[in-house]
């Protein structure tokens, strides 16, 4: 446990202390073991060793994890909700559970909320807006939302963040990253999902997420994007009200997409909506690149039968050109059957390893495609296919793009209340006329010509840049400054654990000499004496007696009987 204080600040540590606690508590003992958590453990806790709260008994592991992490609060929360998108990364039944984590807590009093906005722009409440309702209409981890209007009379909702959130985020952060190398050190087939990729992944979509101004810029880029396209509706942003802390902006008022009764009460036609809806998520895709990221239902609003509004912008993902291009080759193979041509696709992104089992990575692939696309398609769940894919790949150790997963992520939401609308949506035929004008693009003599010129110009750097390389390469050899690096893997670790098992195993020694010595210097009977006794063997047992239960207290501290 040293070295948790060269990694962590006092207060981390009792962070980290709870943390630990409420994992064991919810039968996760056997796992802090593993990491050589158990010392901040209290003691009571270990010694009544118990594997799973009487209340979870019968849980399965998935269920208490996710219990686990509800208990663990907002941070924990946002994390296991990032986990949710990441079907390479953890089994289907964990995504199950962690899909039902819900960001939803108790408000904070309404004079914070007055005070975070007046921090922010430094002016008194009534000098921003004319009106705002003490009663929030939602409460998150990471903030709370008002219903207001503004000093010019438009209705308006502000965006308000939690008190003290930005360090209750980075302390966890701080923590979530040791846990992460510890399971690197301790569990080493861990390395394979990368904890410390997906904590750093995490702490970057968690920090934008609580720069509201960036919220805000995506708001707009969205709103410029679709300014022609009358179907979708994007909330207003008022700058002038919004900050870092606090985002305000038009507010949007409709039925939510998922309270499909409510909208056919309103005469609505539910599989018109289904249409738009899919429609309008792969135009930003294939036409602008800038998608939405958190297509819950209450992100998305039916104002009339055939227009929607999107709100909250606080998880977006980009698709660049290329990726596009990479995308609508992958449906048109799906929509034709072509597994080849999928696994092309993963060649030409490069990111296909070196060591691929090629033949195998195929033929699960084409027993995918067998198993979904020979019935009917209307029974074909694209989400489902989707993460099917998803899960080969990690398999074949395939590192897809963090953007790439977060469309796959995207759709299957797409497709659960698209389905909701008309049970017989068929999102692959949605999204064909995109990907088919893609590819179609890809074919034009303009499109063929600047995809030369820019292989041309990479030829052409890579010619101008070879003999300087070379050049410099043949210096080092010929100067033997040629250096060849070896890396040693959990070795550190072994000589730790020999060396602690050396100083326990020397220190019992030398509390069984001090014993026996004792012994003899109290069976000779030397002087002085104190009740009868040799003092000097009755001093040497008081030593021994310590120092044999200081080194009994640090193994039952250790976790390790």
């Amino acid at each position: 446990m040293r070295s948790l204080r060269f990694h962590l600040a006092y207060k981390n540590i009792k962070r980290l202390r709870t943390i630990v606690s409420i994992l064991a508590r919810h039968g996760f003992r056997p796992l802090m073991e593993t990491l050589h958590l158990t010392p901040l453990i209290s003691i009571p806790e270990r010694l009544i060793g118990r594997k799973v709260s009487k209340a979870e008994e019968g849980l399965t592991i998935p269920v208490r994890a996710r219990l686990a992490i509800e208990e663990l609060g907002p941070t924990f929360i946002k994390f296991g909700q990032i986990l949710s998108t990441r079907p390479d990364v953890i089994p289907q039944e964990f995504i199950t559970e962690l899909l039902k984590l819900q960001d939803e807590v108790a408000p904070f009093p309404f004079k914070d909320a007055v005070k975070v906005i007046e921090n922010q722009f430094k002016k008194p409440l009534s000098e921003l807006f004319s009106y705002v309702n003490e009663t929030p209409i939602a409460a998150a981890s990471i903030a709370q939302v008002h219903r207001a209007i503004t000093l010019s009379g438009e209705e308006a909702v502000i965006k308000i963040q939690r008190p003290g959130i930005q360090e209750v985020v980075e302390t966890d952060i701080q923590i979530l990253n040791f846990l992460a190398k510890l399971f690197i050190r301790y569990v080493p087939e861990s390395r394979l999902y990368d904890p410390v990729g997906v904590v750093d992944e995490f702490s970057r979509v968690i920090r934008r997420e609580m720069d509201f101004t960036l919220e805000a810029s995506y708001t707009e880029r969205f709103r410029e994007n679709f300014r022609e396209e009358p179907r979708l509706k994007i909330p207003e942003v008022f700058w002038e009200l919004t900050g870092r802390n606090v985002l305000t902006m038009e507010e949007v008022r409709g039925i939510k997409i998922d309270r499909v009764e409510s909208l056919r009460a309103a005469g609505m036609d539910t599989e018109n909506i289904a249409h738009l809806l899919a429609d309008v998520f792969f135009k930003q895709v294939f036409e602008h690149g800038l998608f939405h990221g958190d297509l819950h239902s209450g992100n998305i609003f039916v104002l009339e039968e055939n227009r929607i509004a999107l709100v909250d912008y606080g998880i977006t993902g980009m698709i660049d050109d290329e990726m596009r291009q990479n995308l609508a080759d992958i449906l048109i193979s799906f929509a034709s059957e072509d597994f080849e041509g999928t696994v092309k696709v993963y060649q030409r992104m490069g990111i296909l390893p070196e060591d691929i089992d090629k033949t195998s990575f195929e033929r699960e692939y084409y027993d995918i495609i067998v198993h979904y696309l020979g019935r009917p398609f209307k029974s074909v769940k694209l989400g489902e296919l989707l993460l099917d894919y998803i899960r080969v790949a990690a398999r074949h150790n395939i590192r897809l793009p963090r953007d790439l997963l977060l469309f796959d992520k995207c759709l299957i939401e797409l497709e659960g209340l698209a389905r909701l609308l008309y049970p017989d949506v068929d999102l692959l035929a949605e999204s064909e006329p995109y990907a088919e004008k893609l590819y179609k693009e890809r074919l034009t003599p303009s499109r063929i010509l600047k995809d030369t010129a820019k292989t041309l110009s990479e030829y052409k750097e890579l010619a101008e840049e070879f003999p300087s390389q070379a050049g410099r390469i043949m210096r080092k050899i010929i100067e033997d400054k040629v250096t060849i690096n070896f890396a040693h893997k959990n070795l550190e670790d072994f000589m730790g654990e020999i060396d602690r098992s050396s100083n326990r195993l020397t220190f019992g020694i030398i509390v069984a000499a001090l014993i026996v010595g004792s012994s003899m210097v109290i069976a000779a009977e030397t002087s002085p004496k104190v009740l009868g006794l040799p003092a000097l063997g009755i001093v040497g047992f008081i030593i021994a007696s310590f120092l044999g239960l200081w080194l009994a207290f640090q193994i039952l501290r250790s976790g390790k009987f």
